[in-house]
């Protein structure tokens, strides 16, 4: 078989539909054949290459075109090839052209899915734990997911594994420096482009014996070690008296957006008493939400400010949670209050970041019972898990209509978009 420069390869490049799961398209294959025992099944015979070599970058345009499963098989061809798929650099260019797909985990946390983005959800992968409900989801970013013990009384170790699906790697990260008296965590994974490099940031809020009540601790993939500012996070949200009234929201749910984690967190606010008089409403402890974000780059935390109209007690809602839309962040809310029995889903979105005043009612959902928006599919629909039917129905609003897709979700379960990806590949425990 006579060899093809980089220069020929890019006047004459291969089409996307020449490789189809690892496959050559038999009417290309005739014009020029391969033989049969240098392309099977998506492995490449080490003799062949060793008699020809294929120049690197003729090869990397071909493995770009296939399918995980079949890249990973080409590692054990040769030790260049092994080099090249686990070099950083085509790992990135690997995910600049990976598709979208739907990650499902259940709760408990027994097994995890991805799925199609198509009208059927069709399943593409099923993994099952070996230690069902031994841990909880945090978060995912980038094709990796972050997973932490079920509560920190039981894990005072502070055990943080990321995990990639596609390729089936963990990575178990070092422990954290560990406290006695741990509340609970807010744990979070994001990717910062300046170093090119995934982080994880974990709050820690210590009991109210403790002298300062949050602890701050991020760890960086490209370091492979903890840091932690014990000022970092009592300086950026108001003063130390104040931060021993905010509470962590909740735990699971987290956004990113403008290159920052988003968390829901909540602080006991100053009643106005002269307005709750004249509304004649009861005066209980009044709960402030607001949302908290970490800048991956600069590693800065900053409040965003909800929707002021959720500062008002009669808009107290039955749940609120994170989510991306169309690249902004959203905010979805929960009232089961309404007259009519139902409950109303109010999905908000913040069409100019960090500017309170662009909040704005995307879309009202009425359900029959509590359930959550947990993904704006690319189609325009929705998403949405429930409370009493465990299941995952798309709610398309343009119809507007509800159909079951047939898959089980409960509504403290997890589900989010997931980029297939080679991340981890290169890293070792």
């Amino acid at each position: 078989m006579g060899r093809k420069t980089a220069e020929e390869v890019t006047k004459d490049p291969i089409p996307d539909d020449v490789v189809v799961d690892g496959k050559m398209a038999e009417d290309e294959v005739t014009k020029d054949p391969i033989p049969d025992d240098v392309v099977l099944d998506g492995k490449v015979a080490a003799e062949e290459l060793k008699k020809d070599p294929i120049p690197e970058d003729v090869v990397m345009s071909i493995l770009l075109k296939l399918p995980i499963k079949s890249i990973l098989r080409f590692r054990c061809v040769s030790k260049s090839c092994n080099s090249l798929i686990t070099s950083p650099y085509f790992i990135k260019k690997h995910f600049a052209k990976a598709k979208q797909l739907i990650l499902r985990v259940g709760k408990p946390v027994a097994s995890v899915s991805l799925h199609l983005d198509n009208d059927s959800l069709d399943r593409c992968l099923q993994l099952d734990f070996c230690q069902p409900n031994a841990f909880k989801v945090n978060g995912s970013c980038n094709g990796v997911v972050c997973l932490s013990g079920i509560h920190p009384k039981l894990d005072p170790s502070g055990s943080v594994i990321l995990w990639n699906p596609s390729i089936r790697k963990t990575l178990h990260l070092p422990p954290p420096r560990s406290y006695a008296r741990i509340a609970t965590t807010l744990l979070g994974i994001g990717y910062d482009p300046r170093t090119d490099g995934y982080k994880v940031a974990r709050v820690v809020r210590l009991d109210s014996s403790a002298e300062r009540p949050f602890v701050f601790q991020s760890y960086s993939l490209n370091s492979g070690s903890w840091n932690e500012n014990v000022d970092l996070f009592s300086r950026s949200l108001e003063n130390e008296e104040a931060l021993r009234d905010i509470t962590l929201y909740r735990h699971d749910n987290q956004a990113i957006v403008n290159g920052a984690i988003h968390w829901l967190l909540y602080r006991k606010g100053k009643i106005n008493i002269e307005r709750y008089i004249k509304n004649a409403l009861p005066l209980p402890g009044h709960n402030k939400v607001f949302a908290l974000s970490f800048n991956l780059s600069n590693e800065s935390f900053g409040e965003i400010m909800l929707p002021e109209c959720f500062d008002d007690r009669r808009k107290a809602a039955t749940d609120r949670s994170f989510s991306v839309f169309k690249d902004s962040l959203s905010v979805n809310v929960i009232n089961c209050g309404l007259s009519s029995g139902r409950c109303l889903c109010e999905i908000w979105v913040m069409n100019q970041y960090d500017v309170r005043e662009s909040w704005a009612i995307k879309y009202q959902i009425e359900m029959l019972d509590i359930a959550r928006p947990v993904v704006h599919r690319s189609n325009g629909e929705i998403l949405i898990a429930g409370y009493s039917w465990s299941r995952l129905v798309s709610f398309d609003p343009q119809k507007p209509r509800i159909r079951d897709t047939g898959l089980e979700l409960s509504i403290d379960g997890y589900a989010d978009y997931f980029v297939e990806s080679l991340a981890l590949l290169d890293k070792s425990n």
